[in-house]
């Protein structure tokens, strides 16, 4: 298996396993609220049979994906574009935060002064104070 392919196995194995546990619970929630017995699987409680019911549609759209060229092919272009993708360095890091840090300070003095001079100047027209 080509090392990129590894990387969209992997993705479409944990939204598969997202899409098992929401539909587990979603068949829970449906059972309780048509008041339908969710019998247990080999008399485990933790393993009811909506919960198998979402394990298998999980894991045919998981098959579906990986077995669909479009999907396939269209999977592995992300996984391309995203192996371009240049992280900052822990300095670009560090410079970008003190900017985003000065900026905020800046603008909160200048939001700070502006509210003060606005609320003097409503005092004044309305005459409070």
């Amino acid at each position: 298996m080509l090392s990129k392919q590894r990387y969209v196995v992997v993705a479409f194995l944990v939204t598969g396993l997202l899409a098992s546990m929401t539909l587990a619970r979603g068949f829970e929630w449906l059972s309780i609220y048509l008041g339908i017995e969710d019998p247990a699987i080999f008399g485990i409680r933790q393993l009811p049979l909506t919960a198998l019911f979402s394990y298998g549609i999980s894991a045919a759209g998981i098959v579906f994906c990986l077995k669909n060229e479009a999907i396939a092919h269209w999977a592995s272009e992300v996984v391309e574009e995203l192996s371009k993708v240049v992280w900052p360095t822990r300095e670009e890091t560090g410079q970008a935060t003190v900017v985003v840090v000065v900026t905020v300070i800046i603008c909160s003095v200048f939001l700070g002064l502006f509210d003060a001079i606005w609320l003097w100047l409503t005092d004044r027209l309305l005459g409070i104070g």
